[in-house]
């Protein structure tokens, strides 16, 4: 074993001139038949992104030998890889075994031995496989996420590279989702799910989780993927982890197309409405289980595959699981409103809402009957609000009053008596919810059969006098919208109107009601600045800061006072704002290295008090010291200078 690394790179630096000098005859042979060859020189010594292709596939005594290349961000060779795995599967096409069946993968074989050819290449030999070479094969490469004999970390990637029996492109595969499209909610370069820790590609699981591997009909991917993300059935898996789909249902909200995006590069992305089968249907139209085995809906359990498509034609699908989606997105797309806000001389505040259809003004009058709520909430101070939950002032108007609130063709609502201040407190916000009743994509007047849905939400601001206090803003929606969409209903329900994300709201204006002193409970870090850490890092998605934070603004806490954090037997317990941000997804209780707990480090090394009465944290708020040593960036959060 080589354990130094000076000389475990020489060694690796000489097997690459050495194949480069074989390459150099007169026969113009580069050392690597049908490939390019690589050109001679030091290989990777720091590697950042890990890149896998697939060369070529050749078969000796007919069995396949597999080439992979591996090279870094830099297109330098990397040699000595550890660990490294390839799985072959072939690919039964539609019908093959039976009328009206999808494309399926099976497993052939798989190794984790290979040769480092000591030049970026390595070359797996598979021994007694059995392949039907008249179809796809598919070969799926792992590597990294571990380190080089010296110690150097390489990172996770995964391919999957399809090829005919002879190793020549193929002529027919199975692309029905990306991975991008998964990617859209969970975490770039993290495992898809904490059942398995050890893979990152959708593209893995859909090849390891087919018919002819996993036992049990719910392991199949095509039902399971399903199931998992709705809620229609729950089950157990072997750690005990419960899986009940509310999150990713709350979240895609059984919009199909949230996942099955249309692609030029996905040959067969239109499947989920061209091919229907039971295994597919049954992840949401399903009885339970019968341990893995999917108890059937008596429709689904009396078929089988064949005559599925019979009835059920792509247009007829697609409407049936994509008109309310559909009908919500024409409305929002057809209606919207602009927001303006007065000071007035008691200091109420009056919000004037001006609607819209197609981008041009219309009196609210004619659409009157089909406002079934609209509802503000506001607030003083845009970079850290003054009134709490409890005092910010919230008002909403249904159905019935609607015609009343109307002036000159705008839906007007004036607050209470706002305590305007100086600097931040010189500004008022105002978010302004509204929901509308539809029915097939149109308005309607309301009653208790039509569709409630929420139009995009609106913010308002204005200044007592002098100049607008603009707030901080380190969220950017487009991240928001990649993994909620564009049409996804925030709180729309019995107490909310819905507030859909857009150019005109942003994540900050939630603060309005998301306070510092929290919102409805003492106990459940309803802060804005707490409440999406905290709801975000239980979802076992967000686990990473770059996914939704655009930059961290630093400069903001400087504005902020103390934030409610918890409760104990007197009430609400507070914390200074950077220790309540930090404590909003690591536990206080948390024990550092050295033996310390978070909690103590921040109050004896940062300054910070930890779920202290209200005065004392707010006397602390600007003396905790934190940012002295701890210099958070984007994409490590974790950075410390001294």
């Amino acid at each position: 074993m080589i354990n130094n690394k000076h000389q475990w790179r020489l060694t690796a630096c000489a097997a690459i001139m050495a194949t480069a000098l074989v390459g150099c005859g007169d026969d113009g042979n580069d050392g690597n038949d049908g490939d390019e060859g690589r050109p001679g020189g030091n290989p990777a010594e720091s590697i950042a992104q890990l890149h896998l292709d697939v060369t070529k596939v050749e078969y000796v005594d007919g069995q396949p030998v597999v080439t992979v290349l591996a090279t870094n961000e830099e297109d330098k060779s990397v040699v000595g890889l550890q660990g490294m795995e390839i799985k072959g599967y072939e690919l039964t096409p539609q019908g093959y075994n039976q009328v009206g069946d999808s494309a399926r993968w099976s497993s052939t074989a798989s190794t984790k031995v290979y040769e480092d050819l000591g030049n970026g290449y390595y070359t797996f030999t598979f021994d007694g496989i059995e392949q039907d070479r008249e179809l796809t094969q598919r070969y799926n490469v792992l590597a990294g996420n571990n380190t080089l004999p010296d110690g150097t970390p390489v990172p996770r990637n995964e391919i999957s590279v399809d090829f005919d029996g002879q190793g020549n492109n193929p002529l027919y595969t199975k692309d029905v989702i990306s991975h991008d499209a998964c990617t859209a909610c969970h975490v770039e370069g993290e495992p898809l799910t904490t059942r398995h820790g050890s893979y990152f590609e959708a593209e893995t699981c859909i090849n390891c989780h087919n018919e002819d591997r996993m036992t049990g009909q719910r392991a199949s991917f095509q039902h399971l993927v399903h199931t998992i993300h709705n809620t229609t059935a729950t089950f157990t898996d072997k750690n005990d982890r419960e899986y009940t789909g509310e999150v990713a249902e709350h979240l895609l909200q059984n919009n199909c197309q949230a996942c099955h995006v249309e692609s030029e590069q996905l040959a067969e992305w239109g499947n989920w409405t061209r091919v229907p089968t039971k295994e597919t249907c049954s992840g949401c139209h399903n009885n339970g289980y019968d341990g893995k085995e999917v108890v059937h809906l008596n429709h689904l359990a009396s078929q089988d595959n064949s005559t599925c498509a019979g009835c059920h034609n792509p247009g007829d699908l697609n409407d049936i699981h994509m008109k309310g989606h559909n009908d919500q997105a024409k409305i929002v797309d057809e209606y919207a409103y602009i927001a303006e806000s007065v000071v007035n001389e008691d200091d109420t505040v009056t919000v004037s809402v001006t609607f819209t259809q197609n981008g041009n003004e219309i009196d609210a009058a004619t659409i009157a009957g089909s406002i079934d709520l609209a509802e503000f909430v506001s607030n003083v101070g845009p970079k850290f609000p003054v009134l709490g939950y409890g005092d910010k002032d919230s008002g909403k108007i249904t159905t019935d009053g609607i015609n009343e609130a109307i002036v000159a063709g705008k839906l007007t609502y004036t607050t209470k008596v706002l305590p305007f201040g100086a600097g931040d407190a010189n500004t008022a916000l105002s978010l302004v919810g509204m929901r509308v009743c539809a029915a097939n994509g149109a308005l309607v007047e309301c009653s208790d059969s039509a569709d409630k849905i929420a139009l995009d939400a609106f913010t308002a601001f204005v200044a007592k006098e002098g100049t607008l206090s603009e707030r901080h803003n380190s969220l950017d929606n487009t991240s928001c919208l990649g993994c909620h969409g564009d049409t996804f209903q925030l709180h729309n329900g019995s107490h909310h109107t819905g507030f859909v994300l857009n150019d005109n709201v942003k994540v900050g204006d939630c603060a309005s009601c998301h306070t510092p002193e929290g919102t409805y409970a003492p106990t459940n870090m309803g802060a804005i600045e707490l409440k999406l850490h905290k709801v975000h890092g239980e979802q076992w998605i967000v686990a990473d800061c770059a996914q939704c934070h655009t930059g961290f603004e630093l400069d903001a806490f400087a504005d902020k006072r103390s934030i409610n954090t918890g409760a104990d037997d007197l009430g609400a317990t507070y914390s200074t704002p950077r220790a309540a941000t930090c404590i909003s997804c690591h536990s206080p209780d948390n024990t550092l290295a050295g033996g310390e707990t978070l909690k103590q480090h921040i109050e004896t090394v940062g300054g910070g008090l930890v779920d202290a009465p209200r005065d004392q944290a707010d006397a602390a708020a600007q003396v905790e010291f934190c940012f002295s040593c701890h210099k958070p960036e984007l994409h490590n959060h974790k950075v410390i200078d001294f």
